[in-house]
Protein backbone atom coordinates (compact mmCIF):
# COMPACT_ATOMS: atom_id res chain seq x y z
CA UNK A 1 0.00 0.00 0.00
CA UNK A 2 2.77 2.46 1.15
CA UNK A 3 4.47 1.71 -2.41
CA UNK A 4 1.62 2.72 -4.31
CA UNK A 5 1.47 5.84 -1.76
CA UNK A 6 4.67 7.00 -2.81
CA UNK A 7 4.15 6.52 -6.44
CA UNK A 8 0.73 8.42 -6.71
CA UNK A 9 2.85 11.04 -4.80
CA UNK A 10 5.37 11.03 -7.84
CA UNK A 11 3.27 11.17 -10.18
CA UNK A 12 1.62 13.98 -8.86
CA UNK A 13 4.75 16.28 -7.82
CA UNK A 14 5.60 15.86 -11.60
CA UNK A 15 2.23 17.14 -13.27
CA UNK A 16 2.74 20.53 -10.67
CA UNK A 17 5.61 20.88 -12.24
CA UNK A 18 4.81 20.21 -15.75
CA UNK A 19 2.21 22.94 -15.21
CA UNK A 20 4.42 25.29 -13.37
CA UNK A 21 6.92 25.62 -16.34
CA UNK A 22 4.00 25.76 -18.83
CA UNK A 23 3.29 28.86 -20.54
CA UNK A 24 -0.02 30.22 -21.79
CA UNK A 25 -0.26 30.92 -25.70
CA UNK A 26 -1.39 35.05 -25.64
CA UNK A 27 -5.35 35.49 -26.99
CA UNK A 28 -5.19 38.60 -29.26
CA UNK A 29 -7.42 41.25 -29.04
CA UNK A 30 -9.93 42.32 -32.09
CA UNK A 31 -11.60 45.13 -33.08
CA UNK A 32 -15.04 46.00 -32.51
CA UNK A 33 -15.64 45.75 -35.80
CA UNK A 34 -13.51 42.25 -35.83
CA UNK A 35 -16.03 41.64 -33.17
CA UNK A 36 -18.93 42.13 -34.78
CA UNK A 37 -18.41 40.34 -37.85
CA UNK A 38 -17.14 37.12 -36.12
CA UNK A 39 -20.86 37.66 -34.19
CA UNK A 40 -22.05 37.55 -37.91
CA UNK A 41 -20.29 34.97 -38.93
CA UNK A 42 -20.75 32.46 -35.71
CA UNK A 43 -24.81 33.41 -35.94
CA UNK A 44 -25.59 33.52 -39.99
CA UNK A 45 -22.53 31.83 -41.24
CA UNK A 46 -20.75 33.23 -45.03
CA UNK A 47 -23.20 30.81 -47.55
CA UNK A 48 -20.82 29.23 -49.70
CA UNK A 49 -23.46 27.15 -52.29
CA UNK A 50 -25.53 28.98 -55.37
CA UNK A 51 -29.07 27.47 -55.63
CA UNK A 52 -30.90 28.03 -58.40
CA UNK A 53 -34.37 28.98 -58.19
CA UNK A 54 -37.01 26.95 -59.83
CA UNK A 55 -39.34 30.51 -59.37
CA UNK A 56 -37.58 33.36 -60.58
CA UNK A 57 -40.44 35.67 -60.10
CA UNK A 58 -39.47 35.64 -56.39
CA UNK A 59 -35.98 35.79 -57.36
CA UNK A 60 -34.58 39.33 -56.74
CA UNK A 61 -31.59 39.17 -59.19
CA UNK A 62 -30.19 36.05 -61.47
CA UNK A 63 -27.68 34.90 -58.98
CA UNK A 64 -29.20 34.34 -55.36
CA UNK A 65 -27.02 32.55 -52.86
CA UNK A 66 -29.09 31.65 -49.68
CA UNK A 67 -27.51 30.90 -46.79
CA UNK A 68 -26.55 26.82 -46.38
CA UNK A 69 -26.17 26.89 -42.80
CA UNK A 70 -29.10 27.92 -40.80
CA UNK A 71 -28.73 30.97 -38.84
CA UNK A 72 -28.43 29.81 -35.12
CA UNK A 73 -31.17 30.62 -32.47
CA UNK A 74 -29.16 31.40 -29.37
CA UNK A 75 -29.32 34.99 -28.27
CA UNK A 76 -26.08 36.93 -28.93
CA UNK A 77 -25.39 40.53 -28.39
CA UNK A 78 -27.25 42.70 -30.84
CA UNK A 79 -25.37 45.67 -32.97
CA UNK A 80 -28.10 48.11 -31.61
CA UNK A 81 -27.63 50.32 -28.45
CA UNK A 82 -30.60 51.10 -26.04
CA UNK A 83 -32.26 54.73 -26.57
CA UNK A 84 -31.71 57.09 -23.53
CA UNK A 85 -35.36 57.81 -24.03
CA UNK A 86 -37.80 54.75 -22.59
CA UNK A 87 -41.54 54.69 -23.45
CA UNK A 88 -44.13 52.58 -21.07
CA UNK A 89 -45.66 50.12 -23.07
CA UNK A 90 -49.43 48.72 -21.51
CA UNK A 91 -49.55 47.17 -18.87
CA UNK A 92 -52.70 45.28 -20.70
CA UNK A 93 -52.48 43.41 -24.26
CA UNK A 94 -54.38 44.59 -26.75
CA UNK A 95 -57.48 42.48 -27.73
CA UNK A 96 -57.04 40.12 -30.54
CA UNK A 97 -58.29 41.93 -33.46
CA UNK A 98 -61.24 41.00 -35.92
CA UNK A 99 -59.39 40.21 -39.44
CA UNK A 100 -60.86 42.57 -41.73
CA UNK A 101 -59.18 41.83 -44.95
CA UNK A 102 -58.01 38.27 -47.25
CA UNK A 103 -54.30 36.81 -45.82
CA UNK A 104 -52.89 37.57 -49.10
CA UNK A 105 -48.99 37.71 -48.81
CA UNK A 106 -47.46 41.15 -50.34
CA UNK A 107 -43.90 40.23 -50.60
CA UNK A 108 -43.03 43.36 -52.79
CA UNK A 109 -40.08 44.20 -51.50
CA UNK A 110 -36.20 42.72 -52.30
CA UNK A 111 -32.59 42.97 -49.86
CA UNK A 112 -31.34 45.85 -49.04
CA UNK A 113 -27.89 44.02 -48.64
CA UNK A 114 -26.80 42.47 -52.27
CA UNK A 115 -27.15 38.31 -52.10
CA UNK A 116 -23.24 38.05 -53.12
CA UNK A 117 -20.93 35.60 -50.89
CA UNK A 118 -19.31 37.60 -47.90
CA UNK A 119 -22.07 39.59 -47.67
CA UNK A 120 -24.79 38.85 -45.07
CA UNK A 121 -28.29 39.46 -46.74
CA UNK A 122 -30.59 37.51 -44.10
CA UNK A 123 -32.23 39.00 -41.03
CA UNK A 124 -30.26 38.94 -37.36
CA UNK A 125 -32.61 36.61 -35.50
CA UNK A 126 -31.22 37.35 -32.14
CA UNK A 127 -32.90 40.77 -31.99
CA UNK A 128 -35.61 40.45 -34.72
CA UNK A 129 -38.56 42.95 -35.20
CA UNK A 130 -40.76 42.86 -32.18
CA UNK A 131 -38.18 41.18 -30.11
CA UNK A 132 -36.37 42.43 -26.90
CA UNK A 133 -33.44 40.13 -25.97
CA UNK A 134 -35.81 38.40 -23.16
CA UNK A 135 -36.66 41.80 -21.82
CA UNK A 136 -32.90 43.20 -21.68
CA UNK A 137 -33.98 45.72 -24.68
CA UNK A 138 -35.89 47.90 -26.26
CA UNK A 139 -38.75 46.52 -28.39
CA UNK A 140 -37.26 46.42 -31.65
CA UNK A 141 -39.11 48.48 -34.49
CA UNK A 142 -37.20 47.01 -37.42
CA UNK A 143 -34.45 44.35 -38.39
CA UNK A 144 -30.75 44.24 -38.88
CA UNK A 145 -28.64 43.32 -41.41
CA UNK A 146 -25.26 42.86 -39.85
CA UNK A 147 -22.25 43.52 -42.30
CA UNK A 148 -18.80 45.72 -42.48
CA UNK A 149 -18.91 49.10 -42.70
CA UNK A 150 -18.71 49.90 -46.58
CA UNK A 151 -21.04 47.11 -47.36
CA UNK A 152 -23.21 48.95 -50.30
CA UNK A 153 -26.82 49.01 -48.91
CA UNK A 154 -29.63 48.80 -51.56
CA UNK A 155 -33.07 49.80 -52.32
CA UNK A 156 -35.62 47.52 -51.50
CA UNK A 157 -37.81 48.60 -54.30
CA UNK A 158 -38.40 51.47 -57.03
CA UNK A 159 -39.56 54.71 -55.39
CA UNK A 160 -38.75 58.13 -54.29
CA UNK A 161 -36.53 59.50 -51.87
CA UNK A 162 -38.11 61.44 -49.30
CA UNK A 163 -35.35 61.86 -46.79
CA UNK A 164 -31.36 61.62 -46.95
CA UNK A 165 -29.41 63.15 -44.29
CA UNK A 166 -29.11 62.79 -40.62
CA UNK A 167 -31.47 63.12 -37.86
CA UNK A 168 -30.05 65.80 -35.90
CA UNK A 169 -32.54 68.26 -37.12
CA UNK A 170 -35.61 66.42 -38.43
CA UNK A 171 -36.74 63.33 -36.22
CA UNK A 172 -37.44 60.01 -37.20
CA UNK A 173 -36.87 58.04 -34.11
CA UNK A 174 -37.78 58.68 -30.32
CA UNK A 175 -35.34 61.11 -30.33
CA UNK A 176 -32.62 62.95 -32.60
CA UNK A 177 -29.84 61.71 -33.46
CA UNK A 178 -31.37 58.50 -33.07
CA UNK A 179 -30.28 56.40 -36.59
CA UNK A 180 -27.72 58.78 -37.60
CA UNK A 181 -27.40 58.86 -41.58
CA UNK A 182 -30.87 57.49 -43.00
CA UNK A 183 -32.41 57.05 -46.36
CA UNK A 184 -36.09 57.09 -46.59
CA UNK A 185 -37.86 56.11 -49.90
CA UNK A 186 -41.63 55.84 -50.38
CA UNK A 187 -42.79 53.59 -52.96
CA UNK A 188 -45.44 53.33 -55.26
CA UNK A 189 -47.35 50.90 -54.44
CA UNK A 190 -49.73 50.99 -51.18
CA UNK A 191 -50.23 48.28 -48.42
CA UNK A 192 -53.24 46.14 -48.79
CA UNK A 193 -55.01 48.31 -46.72
CA UNK A 194 -54.31 51.56 -48.80
CA UNK A 195 -51.28 52.75 -47.05
CA UNK A 196 -48.23 54.24 -48.07
CA UNK A 197 -45.89 52.31 -47.98
CA UNK A 198 -42.12 53.64 -46.80
CA UNK A 199 -38.67 52.00 -46.34
CA UNK A 200 -36.07 53.34 -43.87
CA UNK A 201 -32.51 52.76 -43.91
CA UNK A 202 -30.52 53.87 -40.91
CA UNK A 203 -26.72 53.86 -39.76
CA UNK A 204 -25.67 54.54 -42.79
CA UNK A 205 -21.97 55.42 -42.96
CA UNK A 206 -22.08 57.46 -46.35
CA UNK A 207 -25.33 58.49 -48.53
CA UNK A 208 -25.29 57.76 -52.40
CA UNK A 209 -28.57 59.45 -53.20
CA UNK A 210 -30.44 63.21 -52.30
CA UNK A 211 -34.26 63.93 -51.50
CA UNK A 212 -36.63 63.85 -54.12
CA UNK A 213 -34.59 60.86 -56.34
CA UNK A 214 -36.34 58.85 -57.54
CA UNK A 215 -34.27 55.01 -57.61
CA UNK A 216 -34.76 51.82 -58.67
CA UNK A 217 -34.52 48.61 -56.75
CA UNK A 218 -31.43 47.24 -56.14
CA UNK A 219 -30.05 50.68 -56.48
CA UNK A 220 -26.72 51.36 -54.59
CA UNK A 221 -28.07 54.53 -52.18
CA UNK A 222 -25.24 54.42 -49.51
CA UNK A 223 -22.96 52.11 -47.27
CA UNK A 224 -23.52 50.50 -44.23
CA UNK A 225 -22.07 52.17 -40.87
CA UNK A 226 -22.47 52.80 -37.22
CA UNK A 227 -23.93 56.77 -37.07
CA UNK A 228 -26.69 57.42 -34.81
CA UNK A 229 -27.22 55.39 -31.74
CA UNK A 230 -25.45 52.17 -32.90
CA UNK A 231 -22.79 49.64 -31.11
CA UNK A 232 -21.11 48.40 -34.42
CA UNK A 233 -21.52 48.72 -38.55
CA UNK A 234 -24.83 47.15 -39.54
CA UNK A 235 -27.99 48.20 -41.10
CA UNK A 236 -30.89 49.17 -39.35
CA UNK A 237 -34.11 48.39 -42.06
CA UNK A 238 -37.68 49.40 -41.41
CA UNK A 239 -41.18 49.35 -43.26
CA UNK A 240 -43.05 52.10 -42.29
CA UNK A 241 -46.92 52.41 -43.75
CA UNK A 242 -48.70 56.15 -43.56
CA UNK A 243 -46.39 58.01 -41.99
CA UNK A 244 -42.62 58.23 -42.75
CA UNK A 245 -42.23 59.95 -39.65
CA UNK A 246 -43.90 58.15 -37.35
CA UNK A 247 -41.54 55.57 -35.34
CA UNK A 248 -44.57 53.81 -34.81
CA UNK A 249 -46.13 53.24 -38.02
CA UNK A 250 -43.44 50.45 -38.20
CA UNK A 251 -44.49 46.65 -39.50
CA UNK A 252 -42.88 43.79 -39.81
CA UNK A 253 -40.29 43.36 -42.73
CA UNK A 254 -40.53 39.04 -43.03
CA UNK A 255 -44.26 39.85 -44.18
CA UNK A 256 -42.61 42.16 -46.78
CA UNK A 257 -38.98 40.93 -48.11
CA UNK A 258 -39.29 38.01 -50.84
CA UNK A 259 -38.23 34.61 -49.35
CA UNK A 260 -35.40 32.84 -50.83
CA UNK A 261 -36.42 30.15 -53.58
CA UNK A 262 -37.45 27.32 -51.51
CA UNK A 263 -37.91 29.11 -48.63
CA UNK A 264 -40.92 30.47 -46.46
CA UNK A 265 -42.22 32.23 -43.91
CA UNK A 266 -43.80 30.79 -40.54
CA UNK A 267 -46.44 33.06 -39.09
CA UNK A 268 -49.01 32.92 -36.65
CA UNK A 269 -50.85 34.01 -33.60
CA UNK A 270 -50.34 33.18 -29.99
CA UNK A 271 -53.73 33.55 -28.03
CA UNK A 272 -55.05 32.51 -24.54
CA UNK A 273 -52.33 33.74 -21.77
CA UNK A 274 -52.81 36.99 -19.77
CA UNK A 275 -48.89 37.52 -21.02
CA UNK A 276 -48.70 37.09 -24.57
CA UNK A 277 -45.45 39.44 -25.40
CA UNK A 278 -41.96 37.54 -25.00
CA UNK A 279 -43.34 33.99 -25.48
CA UNK A 280 -40.77 31.50 -27.15
CA UNK A 281 -41.30 29.36 -29.95
CA UNK A 282 -38.99 26.62 -30.66
CA UNK A 283 -39.41 25.36 -34.30
CA UNK A 284 -37.09 22.95 -35.50
CA UNK A 285 -36.88 19.96 -38.47
CA UNK A 286 -34.50 16.76 -38.90
CA UNK A 287 -31.74 19.32 -40.31
CA UNK A 288 -32.98 23.22 -38.71
CA UNK A 289 -33.33 23.97 -35.47
CA UNK A 290 -34.86 28.23 -34.84
CA UNK A 291 -36.66 29.90 -31.86
CA UNK A 292 -38.70 32.79 -32.24
CA UNK A 293 -40.66 35.24 -29.55
CA UNK A 294 -44.34 36.84 -29.79
CA UNK A 295 -43.73 40.34 -29.80
CA UNK A 296 -42.77 42.02 -26.88
CA UNK A 297 -45.09 45.15 -26.35
CA UNK A 298 -48.27 46.77 -27.59
CA UNK A 299 -46.20 49.32 -29.43
CA UNK A 300 -45.35 46.92 -32.52
CA UNK A 301 -47.78 46.39 -35.20
CA UNK A 302 -49.50 43.25 -36.45
CA UNK A 303 -50.13 43.14 -40.22
CA UNK A 304 -53.57 44.21 -41.06
CA UNK A 305 -54.41 41.12 -42.73
CA UNK A 306 -52.78 38.50 -40.75
CA UNK A 307 -52.67 39.91 -37.28
CA UNK A 308 -49.81 38.04 -36.02
CA UNK A 309 -48.14 38.74 -32.45
CA UNK A 310 -44.93 36.21 -34.59
CA UNK A 311 -43.03 35.53 -37.55
CA UNK A 312 -40.27 33.60 -38.72
CA UNK A 313 -38.93 34.18 -42.05
CA UNK A 314 -36.59 32.51 -44.48
CA UNK A 315 -37.18 28.88 -43.29
CA UNK A 316 -36.13 26.16 -46.05
CA UNK A 317 -39.39 24.52 -47.52
CA UNK A 318 -39.83 21.40 -44.80
CA UNK A 319 -41.94 19.88 -42.00
CA UNK A 320 -41.60 21.45 -38.36
CA UNK A 321 -42.05 20.85 -34.98
CA UNK A 322 -43.38 23.95 -33.28
CA UNK A 323 -43.19 23.99 -29.47
CA UNK A 324 -43.62 25.62 -26.54
CA UNK A 325 -42.28 24.98 -23.19
CA UNK A 326 -41.24 26.39 -19.99
CA UNK A 327 -37.48 26.23 -18.19
CA UNK A 328 -38.26 23.20 -16.64
CA UNK A 329 -39.26 21.40 -19.88
CA UNK A 330 -42.64 21.10 -19.72
CA UNK A 331 -44.29 21.46 -22.74
CA UNK A 332 -47.52 22.93 -22.77
CA UNK A 333 -47.80 23.65 -27.07
CA UNK A 334 -46.68 21.04 -29.61
CA UNK A 335 -47.74 21.28 -33.33
CA UNK A 336 -46.47 19.87 -36.87
CA UNK A 337 -46.96 22.44 -39.52
CA UNK A 338 -45.47 22.23 -43.39
CA UNK A 339 -43.90 25.37 -44.46
CA UNK A 340 -44.25 25.72 -48.12
CA UNK A 341 -42.10 27.39 -50.36
CA UNK A 342 -42.94 31.45 -51.15
CA UNK A 343 -45.54 31.94 -49.18
CA UNK A 344 -46.99 32.56 -45.03
CA UNK A 345 -47.65 30.13 -42.99
CA UNK A 346 -50.17 30.75 -40.99
CA UNK A 347 -50.39 28.72 -36.97
CA UNK A 348 -53.01 29.71 -34.77
CA UNK A 349 -51.21 28.36 -30.82
CA UNK A 350 -54.28 29.01 -27.71
CA UNK A 351 -52.69 28.39 -24.94
CA UNK A 352 -55.80 28.46 -22.69
CA UNK A 353 -57.00 25.66 -20.48
CA UNK A 354 -52.90 25.52 -19.43
CA UNK A 355 -51.05 26.98 -16.67
CA UNK A 356 -48.63 28.30 -18.50
CA UNK A 357 -46.42 31.46 -17.32
CA UNK A 358 -43.19 32.76 -18.19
Amino acid sequence: MRKIVYIFSGLLIMLLAACETSTATPIPTATATEDLLALAGSVTPIPTVEIVSDTPTIVPSDTVIPPTVEPSATASPTETARSTVTETPSETPLPSPTPTLARLDHYWLERPIAQEEGKVHWVDRTYPYGGTQFGTREVHLGVEFVNARFTPILAAADGVVIYAGDDSNVRFGPEFNYYGNLVVIEHPFTSPDGLSVYTLYAHMQDIAVKTDETVVAGQRIGRVGDSGIALGPHLHFEVRLGDAYDFRSTHNPDLWIKPYPNYGTLAGRVTGVENLYGIVLEVHSDTVQRETYTYGGDRVNSDAAWHENFTLGDLPADTYQVTISDSFGRIYFKQEINILAAQTNWLDVDLSGTNYQH
